[in-house]
């Protein structure tokens, strides 16, 4: 009995160990990939360079994109928590008629595809004459990425103890107060993290982009999409590799200053 339950133990070990590389595969290769001094793609590659890291900072395409990427996801993180973070404290704490109502259309982008949300808002942005432009790109943007800030605020909001806020006025505290002191404290984990998770979907964000982006306002992965059609080399893992790895040191400074277990507890 006691080798049957090893036996299986083992079988399970190994599943999770065949599981974990492959999905890790896929971008290890990338990671080898853009380290090859070979001017095109090759794996295993025959030595290591840096020649493509140097070529994709060389690129006036891409490092413009890169900009472009990052001010459009810090305005619509930015945007989005001085619009969510008021919806979901009303949501969290007050009861009104077709509250439920409003919830779910305000975290409807969640369910819809992002293409017909692309389309959408194309249409949409067309026809108040706002046109193709980095207000529209970003206006885009805020709507795709509001639910996960509400998402999550709300989620720890309804988790707090609602009687430290109360607790709080009756001491004399106004409203403002107790948000800015009490309220907003107990938040700061729901808000860590749906900013971290609004802001690296904005960044990476190509349905919604294709759509809304001029050649002055291209994003990264827009300008990623539309170098492939004409060019396979390795400068395309490079780019990858460089966000793979902002985005572990994001994650690596997070966990250091707040712990990823508190952010999503």
């Amino acid at each position: 009995m006691r080798r049957k339950r090893d036996f299986v133990q083992q079988c399970f070990h190994l599943y999770i160990l065949l599981l974990f590389l492959f999905l890790a595969a896929p971008i290890l290769i990338v990671i080898v990939v853009s380290f090859n001094p070979e001017g095109y793609v090759r794996f295993p590659p025959s030595g290591v360079s840096l020649r493509w890291f140097q070529a994709v900072f060389m690129d006036k395409t891409f490092v413009t994109a890169i900009i472009n990427s990052g001010k459009l996801a810090f305005l619509a993180t930015l945007i989005s928590l001085g619009l969510g973070i008021p919806a979901a404290v009303a949501l969290g704490r007050y009861q009104f008629p077709g509250k439920y109502l409003i919830e779910a259309f305000l975290l409807s982008p969640l369910s819809l595809p992002m293409i017909v949300l692309g389309i959408a808002l194309l249409f949409y942005v067309n026809k108040i004459g706002l046109g193709l432009s980095f207000s529209s790109l970003l206006a885009g943007h805020v709507v795709i990425t509001i639910p996960y800030i509400l998402r999550t605020v709300v989620g720890v909001y309804r988790g707090m103890d609602r009687t430290v806020e109360e607790a709080a006025m009756v001491l004399g505290a106004n409203s403002w107060a107790t948000f800015y002191h009490i309220t907003l404290p107990h938040l700061k984990p729901g808000i860590i993290a749906g900013a971290i998770f609004a802001f690296l979907l904005s960044f990476d964000n190509v349905p919604v982009s294709i759509f809304l982006t001029t050649p002055e306002t291209t994003t990264l992965p827009v300008a990623l999409l539309s170098y492939l059609v004409y060019n396979f080399d390795p400068s395309i893992a490079a780019i990858s590799t460089l966000e793979m790895a902002f985005v572990m040191v994001a994650m690596f400074i997070v966990e250091r200053l707040y712990g990823l277990q508190k952010l999503t507890a």
